[in-house]
């Protein structure tokens, strides 16, 4: 089967962060699955933290939730302090207020500026 949407991942010091776009499918969410955990392999050994930009995401159906908890559950295991999500829109904010317990206390932000700046005071400043 094709991949609908698509993303993109950048890492600046120990913040992995995500950048989803358009609607996707199961496929499209193993495919960020597996990637997220190949580029966090370098992260794990430390402590780090993980932002999603949801801005331009579409959300997908419920066949989405089972990687996208999978990928949750393992970054727990391999250091990931926390989970910061950037501004859903209104289906994915449901779909984070409907399955997201994995997730724990999520906080939700405007802009990835923002997830930054409150990772840094509130996860990173007392690992220093």
């Amino acid at each position: 089967m094709r991949l609908h949407g698509s993303f993109d991942i950048t890492i600046e010091n120990n913040i992995l962060i995500s950048r989803f776009y358009g609607p996707w499918n199961y496929e499209q969410t193993k495919t960020y699955q597996l990637e997220v955990m190949e580029q966090a392999k370098s992260m794990s050994p430390n402590y780090w933290a993980r932002i999603v930009d949801l801005s331009q995401w579409e959300g997908g159906g419920e066949e989405v939730v089972t990687p996208l908890v999978q990928l949750q559950q393992w970054a727990l295991e391999n250091n990931c302090l926390e989970i910061v999500f950037v501004n859903p829109p209104l289906l994915p904010k449901f779909m984070l207020e409907k399955y997201g317990d994995p997730y724990g206390d999520y906080k939700v932000v405007q802009t990835i500026e923002e997830a930054k700046a409150w990772l840094d005071i509130h996860v990173f400043k007392s690992k220093r």
